[in-house]
């Protein structure tokens, strides 16, 4: 039986340059070996931005698996959402 490790990104996450330079997948990976999980990411998005932030997810992951990253996963990484009907405010 698979767990699930859920990776939560919010607005704006994805499109940071430390994303891809911290090796969240050979983290993953090393997660992985010590017992199997199903990877989710879960977006925290304002619902305009859903689609555009699901393409950029996807195409990171795609990216990711021509590289050879994601061959230890038996699935695909899931995507699933909680979306916002207006953009977080900050004081």
């Amino acid at each position: 039986m698979f767990s699930e490790v859920v990776i939560v990104l919010e607005d704006g996450d994805i499109f940071d340059w430390r994303l891809s330079q911290c090796g969240l997948f050979s983290l993953v990976r090393g997660m992985y070996e010590v017992r199997p999980f199903r990877l989710v990411f879960g977006l925290e998005v304002w619902e305009g931005d859903r689609k555009y932030t699901t393409e950029s997810l996807k195409g990171y992951i795609d990216a990711e698996a021509v590289k050879g990253a994601l061959e230890f996963l038996p699935y695909p990484p899931a995507i699933v959402f909680n979306t916002r009907a207006a953009r977080a405010r900050f004081a």
